[in-house]
């Protein structure tokens, strides 16, 4: 089902398409949720169909048949495995792409998280970026541009996918997500609220507000503990929630020194959460929180 705010730029993607200016390298950067792989999923089902509209997969030829089963020849999906993309599976890309098409149309090779790949990998394809082939398309995602080198950037045709926060906002409606006092932070991510909300993590995530924003008054932190050891993915959450609660606190009068003290301390707990192995996190939250009292007093 099309995404609404994405609808403007797939509409762009497809007049190059008709109008034969359709780059071969196509990058989409944006925020994790933004709706990056709903875009390169259909488009490479459209640029694989026998038969598409304006880029659009008819769902009924044999490209689509084996699309819809994940077995189709022709499409390579790279995806990160651990915590980089590395040569191997770049030189992979590079063989898929110099064979022959299984089905006489086009291939496509999608490859998320681009920026995620080694500098040997980023070299590696540089070189398939370089030599383009007919009917040979590579569709990237990424959710940050300055980790790519300047050398694969201008060999790609590089989109910001953003989000019109009127329009995500009427569609998390229609989902019947409740109006959060938080949401409005994710309506560049509202695919991310919209993950939270089928695995009934959104009650978790309201919880992690009220803690970020209650956290002077706070003693008890179990229920935080759990949440976060649970899916250490929200601790960026209630980082993001803390931050915006200073900047508050900033505004209502907090001065400046504090602020920046309090900043410091989050910033080590970010930190620690991802690089210290088997940090204890109810002693990390317990630091976190007597910093932040002390420079809310």
């Amino acid at each position: 089902m099309p995404l609404p705010w994405l609808e403007s730029l797939y509409q762009q993607l497809a007049h190059s398409f008709s109008q034969q200016r359709f780059h071969h390298a196509q990058l989409f950067n944006g925020d994790k949720g933004v709706g990056k792989q709903h875009l390169v999923d259909s488009l490479a089902d459209g640029l694989l169909c026998a038969s598409p509209v304006q880029l659009r997969a008819c769902g009924h030829c044999k490209s689509c048949q084996l699309n819809q089963a994940g077995t189709h020849p022709d499409k390579r999906i790279v995806r990160v495995d651990g915590q980089t993309i590395g040569v191997d599976e770049i030189r992979d890309i590079t063989h898929f792409i110099n064979h022959s098409a299984a089905q006489n149309g086009n291939k496509v090779v999608v490859l998320e998280q681009c920026h995620k790949m080694t500098t040997a990998a980023a070299n590696a394809l540089l070189k398939t970026l370089e030599e383009p082939s007919l009917n040979r398309y590579l569709l990237l995602t990424c959710e940050q541009t300055a980790l790519l080198p300047a050398t694969i950037l201008s060999r790609c045709a590089v989109h910001e996918v953003k989000v019109d926060s009127s329009i995500t906002t009427q569609w998390l409606a229609s989902l019947s997500i409740p109006n959060y006092s938080w949401l409005a932070l994710f309506a560049s991510q509202p695919l991310l609220v919209e993950q939270w909300h089928k695995e009934h993590q959104l009650g978790s995530v309201d919880l992690l507000y009220k803690f970020a924003t209650e956290i002077k008054d706070s003693h008890n932190f179990s229920t935080l503990v759990d949440i976060l050891n649970k899916d250490h993915s929200l601790v960026n959450v209630f980082a993001l929630f803390l931050t915006e609660h200073l900047k508050t606190q900033l505004v209502l009068g907090m001065d400046f020194f504090s602020y920046q003290k309090a900043q410091t301390a989050l910033s080590e707990f970010l930190y620690n959460s991802s690089h210290v192995l088997g940090l204890n996190m109810s002693l990390a939250i317990s630091q976190l929180a007597l910093t932040l009292r002390e420079s809310q007093n």
